[in-house]
């Protein structure tokens, strides 16, 4: 059966989410605190929880190849399939992430 994904508004316009010096936010959505990245070619969202060590990636920062980098041990996964750059098998959740005339939006499952 496939999954549906639950669309959740999290900003109005892409002004509303404020990015710090690394271009990574960290927002609360349902309980969940998420990663909303700003980088060429628009928004990515993640766990902001590194699954190797359990850093916080809003504290990170993204590489010249786009990947998030985990401030505790420098671990990098790769934003658009989530696997780790290392080849350990760390998986990183990413979550879809769209812009509507009406908002900005994140699915979680």
């Amino acid at each position: 059966m496939e999954k549906k994904n639950n669309w959740i508004k999290i900003a109005n316009k892409p002004g509303e989410i404020i990015f710090p010096e690394n271009n990574i936010a960290k927002i609360t959505v349902k309980e969940k605190a998420i990663c909303v990245i700003q980088k060429d070619g628009g928004l990515k969202a993640c766990v902001s929880k590194c699954p190797h060590a359990g850093g916080d990636l809003s504290d990170g920062y993204l590489d010249k190849r786009n990947h998030i980098v985990c401030p505790v041990h420098c671990y990098r996964f790769n934003l658009d399939s989530g696997r780790d750059n290392n080849g350990e098998g760390y998986f990183l959740k990413i979550f879809p992430i769209k812009i509507e005339k009406d908002g900005i939006f994140v699915a979680l499952e």
